[in-house]
């Protein structure tokens, strides 16, 4: 590997770590005849350039924990809306509930939705905000719009996933969407949110593959801006299995709710920035093409398309 100032990269690894560093330039290692990594770099791989890939996955995560705090507060308001105005304490209402649910299952021998609300109820009992206390204080059940600020992502994500059908669509309604598709989408999001906070390296990062419906089927034809949406950013194989994919689910379920969010053009500007790295190729990210103006405009035409 060329170092060009030692000194600069002393002062790297003593802040980052070399194990940490050594994921950013493991890809641009040799290959050995069994197909396994040598301990000898291809050529033209710069320490500076290695540095460059770990603040771009840096700066992508913190884009990414971005748009999905703009995702998770929404979808929390819509959740504590829809149910709440019948019920204020809709989350503990079963009749809302899958009734499989509320079943004993053996395999993790607990109810499904009991586990959630154990787990709920720990989350309020740490909780030391003002707005729980005070309720705390004065011997007032928590309203549904009050005890949603209290969940995370992954809460919120499995108490969708544990209700009815019928209160599934009236959320995935919302976004132009068909419920189950929803479910699985902020399965998949909660996947890319925990890595991202736990400062994982997802640039590269391989998931299964992201279901993303024919939305020109009969079933789903009543979702034609999904349709218009998917049809333009055309998210191949093997982009349904990278970062890129994730990223063009979240972008269509913001762009339903919000206007004038500037987080796309943040995102085409660091593409424009990955660095220049042997083996480290940007359609690892799932992007199909090396046309950056082309990916960003694809986004952008389809932004239009679907009327945000």
């Amino acid at each position: 590997m060329t170092i060009n100032d030692p000194k600069y990269a002393e002062k790297k690894l003593s802040q980052v770590g070399y194990y940490r560093l050594s994921g950013f330039w493991h890809i641009s290692r040799k290959p050995n005849p069994n197909n396994s990594l040598s301990d000898e770099f291809l050529d033209n791989v710069v320490f500076e350039e290695v540095y460059k890939l770990y603040i771009f996955d840096k700066k992508l995560r913190l884009l990414l924990l971005d748009i999905i705090e703009r995702l998770e507060i929404n979808i929390r308001t819509i959740i504590a809306h829809e149910l709440g105005r019948d019920n204020p304490l809709a989350y503990q209402d079963y009749t809302l509930i899958n009734h499989k649910f509320l079943k004993h299952q053996w395999k993790n021998n607990s109810y499904a939705y009991a586990k959630w609300l154990d787990s709920v109820s720990n989350k309020i009992q740490r909780c030391k905000d003002e707005f729980i206390e005070w309720h705390k204080a004065n011997d007032k059940e928590l309203p549904f719009w009050v005890i949603t600020e209290t969940w995370d992502f992954g809460t919120m994500s499995k108490f969708y996933s544990l209700l009815n059908g019928q209160q599934q669509r009236k959320i995935a309604k919302q976004f132009n969407i068909d419920e189950n598709t929803l479910k699985g989408w902020l399965n998949e999001i909660n996947i890319v949110r925990n890595l991202s906070a736990h400062h994982s390296r997802v640039w590269n990062k391989s998931f299964t593959d992201i279901v993303i419906p024919d939305f020109s089927n009969p079933r789903l034809a009543k979702f034609k801006k999904a349709n218009a949406y998917f049809d333009k950013v055309e998210l191949d194989q093997k982009s349904k299995a990278r970062i890129f994919s994730r990223i063009a689910v979240l972008w269509y379920l913001v762009s339903q709710t919000s206007t004038n969010y500037h987080w796309l053009d943040k995102f085409g500007d660091l593409l424009k920035s990955f660095p220049n790295l042997p083996n480290a190729k940007i359609e690892l990210m799932g992007i199909s093409d090396n046309n950056l103006e082309l990916i960003y405009n694809s986004f952008s035409v389809a932004d239009k398309r679907i009327g945000t």
